[in-house]
């Protein structure tokens, strides 16, 4: 499962090892990579075929305190491994192919079935995969435009107490879909000036025959609201838009500065509804099987920048900066959706063997959210919270021919 860290809301940007490492920003076309950040890029790679792969290892914590009460409490979540894989060919002078397969939604937030707030989430997972087939066409040295679908396929484990009836909670989905596109424009004005405008729809991941668990007293079976132990349930989460302008410019032969504004579409985040077939465990007056939780989260803004420094012809060194908004709403916040403003340090390496034809590619993030306090009167739970990342990450790329 894929850790809460990245990009607010259960984004997680880490779709490529050389780029996380230069503060995840998006113009660069050294291999099939830039498939997912901008389809139109896959035109401007150095190579007639490009296969890039990377994965990462996650470890986030969150904390909770009761400013009232002084309680507190801190997150257990495992170590997380998101993944990216893409792999480009050029058909053509003009026409290029990808494949990218990536996990760029996600989370893994575990409170344990003891504490404070155990009644509105012990634990959730989420994870959606991201199957984007790509065509791009390049009109001449400088500019490409690029195309996409997107498949994307997931699952859902979310699990709470049952406090009054001394019970527990599941609802789980593993088959969960949607689907979406994505373009791009990519742009060579000079040899210096790399230019990356792209633009990644929304996605609503679906489950539609979701299996719901409650583990309550038998006594408590086959009355209202527990008409079964064992139910069904259907539920919508929408994923965010995104808008991305990447620059990148070489100063000099050795050293290339790269800079990119990011917004993610939140806002349609209105509402979390579970419909459950027969046990009315909902909150909704005029038909109880629909529980309904308002989130109400707003678009967000990322900024980045990260620069790459050629200390040998094939030792590269990079490092980044990065600041990004939540698009969580103080009066909203949620222990599911943890999120705060955070600030993210980056840096790596990459090595180049066989004439630049193999590349290994090594990159670290630390991450600090800002402290927030919080009053949610809809789950009647205020306090403050704030977390904190360590990502490591390991790339290989192959530009054979």
């Amino acid at each position: 499962m894929i850790s809460m860290v990245q990009a607010g809301g259960f984004r997680v940007s880490l779709q490529g090892v050389r780029q996380a490492a230069m503060a995840h920003t998006s113009a660069h076309v050294r291999d099939a990579s830039v498939a997912f950040f901008n389809p139109g890029g896959i035109a401007f790679i150095p190579s007639k075929l490009s296969i890039s792969s990377g994965g990462f290892l996650v470890g986030t914590k969150v904390n909770y305190q009761n400013l009232q009460t002084h309680y507190k409490a801190s997150t257990d979540n495992p170590i997380s491994t998101p993944m990216t894989f893409n792999v480009a060919y050029k058909a053509t002078n003009q026409i290029s192919v990808a494949l990218s397969i990536t996990t760029p939604f996600g989370s893994t937030v575990n409170w344990g079935r003891d504490w404070a707030g155990k009644d509105l989430i012990n634990k959730i997972e989420l994870q959606a995969f991201y199957i984007q087939p790509t065509v791009a066409y390049r009109f001449n040295n400088w500019i490409s435009v690029g195309a996409g679908v997107i498949y994307a396929t997931g699952n859902v484990n979310l699990q709470k107490s049952l406090t009054p009836v001394n019970g527990h909670m599941k609802l789980e989905d593993k088959n969960a879909s949607g689907n979406g596109f994505n373009v791009g424009v990519y742009l060579r004005p000079t040899d210096k000036l790399d230019i990356s405008v792209a633009y990644r729809s929304k996605v609503d991941m679906k489950a539609k025959k979701g299996k719901a668990e409650f583990d309550i007293p038998s006594s408590l079976v086959g009355k209202s609201p527990f008409l079964t132990s064992t139910d069904q349930f259907s539920a919508t989460l929408p994923l965010a838009s995104e808008f991305t302008l990447g620059l990148t410019y070489r100063v000099l032969p050795k050293l290339s500065i790269s800079a990119d504004w990011n917004v993610s579409g939140w806002n349609r985040y209105e509402n979390l509804t579970f419909n459950f077939k027969k046990n009315q465990v909902g909150n909704l007056e005029n038909d109880p099987t629909v529980s309904m939780a308002p989130k109400k989260f707003k678009n967000s803004n990322t900024f980045r920048i990260g620069g790459e420094y050629l200390a040998t012809k094939d030792l590269a060194v990079r490092l980044g900066y990065y600041y990004d908004q939540s698009p969580v709403r103080s009066n909203y916040w949620s222990p599911e959706t943890p999120s705060t403003n955070n600030n993210a340090v980056t840096g790596g390496v990459g090595y180049s063997f066989y004439n630049k034809k193999l590349m290994v590619d090594l990159s670290g993030i630390y991450y600090v959210g800002k402290s927030r306090k919080f009053n949610n009167e809809f789950y009647n739970f205020s306090g403050e919270a704030n977390l904190s990342s360590f990502i490591v990450g390991l790339g290989l790329t192959w530009n054979p021919f």
